[in-house]
């Protein structure tokens, strides 16, 4: 989905590596800005879910899990200790809110 979206939205040349490290702040003022209608809400939230998802895989060697039909992100700390959150939940309340994504990302 990122390698389809993000080219369209000028944030990533199609054929190269995707940072997602280096896009967080791009793609999160990107997030930011958009105003979302009702009929696109579900589309942007599912963006900027899947966003979080492979930049938490990426950053911080989580993993994502499927969990009564619903997909969740753990995120390994020290001492054996998990994070366990849903991406898309978490980035609903974002965009409807308009927060940060980069914050967000920064803080968990």
């Amino acid at each position: 989905m990122l390698e389809d979206i993000l080219p369209q939205i000028g944030l990533y040349r199609s054929g190269e590596p995707i940072d997602l490290i280096a896009l967080r702040d791009p793609f999160s003022v990107w997030a930011q800005a958009q105003e979302v209608s009702d009929a696109d809400f579900a589309f942007v939230a599912s963006l900027v879910g899947a966003f979080i998802s492979e930049y938490l895989i990426d950053a911080r060697a989580a993993s994502v899990h499927l969990i009564e039909n619903k997909i969740f992100v753990r995120i390994p700390f020290e001492g054996g200790i998990l994070r366990e959150f849903d991406p898309y939940a978490t980035a609903a309340g974002l965009v409807r809110n308009k927060q940060s994504l980069s914050e967000f990302l920064a803080h968990v």
